[in-house]
């Protein structure tokens, strides 16, 4: 029996790649090959060789805030792409080929399609992007994390690795926990600058009521560290990149972050309370992800124009561990269970067809 083949197309941002990881660290488990296409200069040529996955790259670049010349000459490479991919998918031949958003996976889903490959698409966020709105028209199949983001479109959340699936439940958690009030504040993989500058003051005004974990970004760790020893004596985590994030979810009362798809995803796969500080997108995208862990109490929201120390001392100094315990139920309660198993059935079934 021949294994199966899959290409997987994926790009761009944390977001887009790694869930694309996660079902593809899946699918080799249960015999697939796969290859993977993606661009040179952005996260996936740095994550995805080191699980083995074979890459091809592509030269595509994204319109959001491009430059003159980039908008002159993307029409050009959009289709030297979509010939590139073309030729790929004929050479290895997939039984299957998945597009998990971001603008590399638009030539690859109509380069599937004109060769009559099964093509399905994986949308993170709680709104398309651009790339993922005109591929679902053509698309064989259509999955989404949360309800309503593409037409006709199976619910299927978001694939979440198995490190965090396996963390307790916040029942468990919180049993006995003493002490300080966990907060772990995270700006994405990148960091975020308004995260650095404003919230070390938390450690001056709350001394050891808190302890803090704060992943700052790989350019600002000297410089926030700073900050953090210029507020306080206490003894707080200030890292560039957390590498074992399930540990940090297992070890935190309270989340401070962007509200990326993923990132709620997996607060919601954990259970922690969160405050969301959405990345201020033109088309609200992280707003609307974190908008149903509002509505259930599990986080609050401030717009990033109005983000300041005071209403982030105000919201910490209303809480308590009990409350947090409260919190984190009801993002445990919002969770999509077996995302991962969802997804492989509805790969193997239409490679199947």
């Amino acid at each position: 029996m021949h294994s199966k083949k899959i290409i997987i197309i994926a790009g761009g941002s944390g977001g887009h790649v790694f869930p694309a990881i996660t079902i593809a660290n899946y699918l080799i488990k249960h015999g697939w090959k796969i290859n993977w296409i993606g661009t040179k200069n952005k996260i996936e040529s740095e994550i995805v060789p080191k699980f083995n996955i074979k890459m091809h790259f592509i030269d595509i670049y994204g319109l959001k805030n491009a430059n003159l010349k980039t908008l002159i000459f993307s029409p050009i490479y959009m289709l030297k792409s979509y010939f590139k991919i073309k030729k790929i998918i004929q050479n290895y031949l997939p039984d299957i080929v998945l597009g998990m958003g971001g603008y590399v996976s638009g030539p690859g889903g109509i380069a599937a399609w004109s060769l009559k490959i099964p093509f399905i698409l994986h949308e993170q966020n709680k709104i398309p992007g651009m790339t993922n709105k005109l591929l679902s028209k053509i698309s064989t199949k259509n999955m989404q994390a949360f309800k309503g983001a593409l037409p006709n479109a199976e619910v299927v959340g978001n694939p979440v690795r198995e490190d965090i699936i396996k963390i307790s439940s916040p029942q468990h958690r919180f049993k006995n926990r003493l002490g300080p009030l966990r907060i772990l504040i995270i700006g994405g993989s990148q960091g975020a600058s308004i995260f650095n500058n404003i919230l070390p003051k938390i450690s001056y005004f709350l001394k050891s009521k808190v302890s803090i974990w704060h992943q700052v970004g790989k350019n600002e760790l000297e410089k926030t560290k700073k900050k953090y020893k210029r507020y306080s004596s206490y003894q707080h985590k200030i890292t560039s990149f957390i590498d074992n994030i399930a540990s940090a979810y297992a070890w935190a009362d309270l989340i401070i972050s962007r509200s990326g798809a993923l990132t709620v995803s997996e607060i919601i796969t954990v259970g922690i309370g969160a405050i969301f500080i959405p990345y201020p997108h033109k088309d609200k995208q992280q707003l609307l992800n974190a908008q149903d862990l509002k509505k259930n109490g599990a986080a609050k929201i401030i717009e990033q124009n109005q983000f300041n120390i005071e209403i982030i001392l105000k919201i910490l100094n209303s809480l308590d561990r009990k409350k947090l315990l409260i919190m984190a139920e009801k993002a445990f309660s919002l969770r999509t269970e077996n995302s991962i198993i969802k997804i492989f059935k509805i790969i193997n079934n239409i490679s199947k067809k």
